[in-house]
């Protein structure tokens, strides 16, 4: 009879190590989500992840622990799940630098004055279960912690932030009773984080004289008026757990705008001072119908250290302007699309840093340049014009650019101001002008921000907007006036 009763009260204790407990930390190390997803977690020697367990009830001798771990853990791994370590540095079983040994979990008391081993008859692998006791002579207090560290190998190439879990539970060693049943009892081990990105750092924004229109008169390089720049800086979080690395890293940027008459020696690009590339690591080719440049940063083999750091992108119309009948430099509009291929095969989508159609700046005639900040078009039983005085006794081209209240971006023409004349510009007008990158016009109902660039020297040209609601009289628009940049 008691050996029946003792029967029953061993089963009590593993069938309530279910009840939930203790504070269990989350990762505080990012994992790569590129790096992730081409399997460098599974070559990591020493960056294994790990989560705390906090105990907020005092442990005794006998208690038992339950760790549950999540499906994105897999105790049955190729060459077979190599067991539990128990690390504690006062019993000189410290946890080894170089991390957790091949199909390990390790468990790290660190310098704890306790210590635990596994109830190896409780392990189960195929559910991801393993069981520590507290051992004789010792006690666990209430807000004393150890650490949950699997090997690398023993996370699932499936595994996510969610199923990269271990919950904690504990039991009192006489009748199985729970204990420690307060606080955040689950902790995931992967904090996934995108390893890369980029940002246009200085936009291309030469302003071009506008007579012989063969140099720049702002925006370009010092000591240089046919050149400009474009700086960009790539971020490589080289220091996230299973980073992507190695000469088979690679990022392209796609350049768009207008490079007709441009070949490509006019194209330089050079890596700036702390940048974890040279110059011999990057490449600028330029696309046959010159509608777009693409610079290529590689991590070869003789740097191998990432891509972070800034290039510079130098354009330079000297070879053009310079030629035995000089070509005049365009005015145009620049996007950059950025994208990083982390495993070097292309068999994997590539982290896009840089969306399509990212601003990388402009070149602009040296113009009169007028803004109405506030331009109300489309909105029923309200009519907005802009009124143009032209003096000169030159017809003059008008570029219009706008931005709406969502940060859609137009730009279009108008017709040229005839030589000595006023000309109204309805809303109707400016709408049906105004085409965004897809081609879309602007949509009734749009408040606009309009700029008129126009091919006339200061104050030659005059601009008078308003907006009246249909019978209630009329409210003029603020508009502000300056001649191009010098």
């Amino acid at each position: 009879m008691k050996l029946f009763k003792k029967a029953l009260v061993a089963t009590a204790i593993f069938g309530a190590i279910g009840a939930q407990a203790a504070d269990v930390s989350d990762a505080t190390q990012f994992t790569s989500s590129e790096g992730f997803s081409v399997g460098n977690l599974a070559t990591l020697t020493s960056q294994d992840p790990g989560v705390r367990v906090i105990v907020r009830e005092k442990l005794e001798a006998g208690d038992r622990i339950k760790l549950q771990f999540g499906a994105g853990l897999d105790f049955e791994p190729t060459g077979g799940f190599a067991g539990v370590n128990l690390y504690n540095s006062n019993t000189g079983t410290a946890l080894p630098a170089t991390g957790v040994p091949a199909r390990i979990l390790g468990i790290n008391t660190g310098s704890g004055t306790y210590e635990l081993e596994e109830v190896t008859s409780l392990r189960d692998v195929k559910n991801g279960v393993v069981v520590l006791e507290v051992k004789t002579g010792f006690t666990i207090e209430k807000d004393e912690s150890f650490e949950i560290i699997p090997d690398v190998l023993l996370f699932d190439s499936k595994a996510t932030t969610a199923n990269a879990t271990v919950t904690y539970s504990a039991t009192k060693w006489q009748d199985g009773t729970p204990k420690d049943t307060t606080g955040d009892n689950t902790g995931s081990f992967l904090k996934f984080a995108t390893q890369y990105s980029a940002k246009v750092s200085t936009l291309l924004d030469g302003v071009i004289e506008r007579e012989d229109q063969l140099s720049f008169i702002s925006g370009n390089v010092t000591g240089d008026d046919n050149a400009d720049t474009l700086k960009v800086g790539i971020t490589d979080n080289a220091s996230y757990i299973a980073a992507a690395t190695g000469a088979n890293v690679s990022a392209d940027f796609v350049i768009t705008g207008d490079f007709s008459d441009l070949v490509v020696g006019d194209f330089a690009v050079t890596a700036d001072a702390g940048a974890d590339f040279v110059n011999a690591d990057l490449a600028v080719a330029l696309a046959g119908d010159k509608k777009s440049a693409t610079v290529t940063v590689v991590d070869t083999a003789a740097q191998d250290d990432g891509i972070a750091g800034t290039f510079t992108l130098r354009i330079d119309n000297a070879t053009r302007t310079g030629a035995g009948t000089p070509i005049t430099i365009k005015a145009t509009s620049f996007t950059i699309k950025g994208d990083v291929d982390f495993d070097g095969a292309g068999t994997i989508a590539d982290t896009n840093v840089l969306a399509a159609n990212t601003n990388a700046g402009q070149w602009v005639l040296d113009a009169t340049i007028i803004n109405i900040p506030y331009f109300p078009v489309g909105f029923e039983g309200v009519n907005s014009q802009v009124n143009f005085a032209n003096e000169s006794g030159a017809a003059v081209d008008v570029n219009v650019t706008a931005i709406d209240g969502a940060g859609v971006q137009y730009s279009g023409s108008l017709a040229d101001l005839a030589k000595y004349s006023t000309t109204k510009v309805s809303q109707v007008t400016l709408m049906a002008a105004l085409k965004d990158s897809k081609g879309n016009t602007v949509p009734a109902g749009s408040k606009l921000s309009v700029t008129f660039n126009i091919d006339a020297d200061d104050g030659k040209v005059n601009a008078y907007a308003f907006s009246e609601k249909v019978g209630l009289g009329r409210q003029s628009l603020v508009t502000s006036q300056q001649k191009g940049i010098k």
